[in-house]
């Protein structure tokens, strides 16, 4: 019985910290610091004329 209510408990721990992971208690104050950097954004010298190639072995 009492391996039930440890399962319990760690799946409504799980769910509430995907909860907050997702940013829905952020109304109530609650949300993880962000790890965006919109700063980078601005020091970009023509990001646009960036070209992504593949390298061949």
């Amino acid at each position: 019985m009492k391996l039930r209510w440890l399962i319990l408990i760690l799946m409504v721990l799980n769910v509430l910290f995907y909860s907050w992971r997702q940013g829905i208690f952020e109304a109530w104050g609650f949300a993880p610091d962000s790890a965006r950097e919109p700063e980078r954004t601005l020091q970009q010298i023509q990001p646009d004329n960036v070209v992504i190639t593949r390298k061949n072995p």
